[in-house]
């Protein structure tokens, strides 16, 4: 027989709602991040409101951090995740950045 290449720590049926919690609440504080970045880049709402959207990516890292404890990651998935975190901080701004040098060529 061959031997099992990993096996997974048994997650208590306790954490199952903080588990599924925190997945929902990194989806929904993500879209919140990406919306606020893209409505204050396109400049519908005044760059104010770009606290809420760090706020947002702020949560959404600490949601991650903690379904990451929750469901015993191992250490190179915890570091994935933190690679697609500022990932996710980082690729909007570099997307809109290139979408006004592309306008401003095109423009000139």
């Amino acid at each position: 027989m061959s031997e099992a290449l990993y096996i997974r720590p048994i997650i208590e049926t306790n954490d199952f709602l903080y588990i599924f919690l925190s997945a929902s609440f990194i989806l929904l504080f993500g879209a919140v991040y990406a919306s606020v970045i893209t409505l204050v880049k396109m400049k519908k709402v005044k760059k104010i409101y770009s606290f809420l959207a760090y706020g947002s990516w702020l949560l959404q890292v600490y949601y991650t951090y903690y379904l990451t404890k929750a469901i015993h990651s191992q250490p190179f998935t915890v570091k994935a995740m933190i690679i697609a975190m500022i990932a996710y901080l980082i690729v909007p701004h570099i997307y809109f950045y290139l979408i006004e040098k592309t306008e401003e060529r095109y423009k000139n």
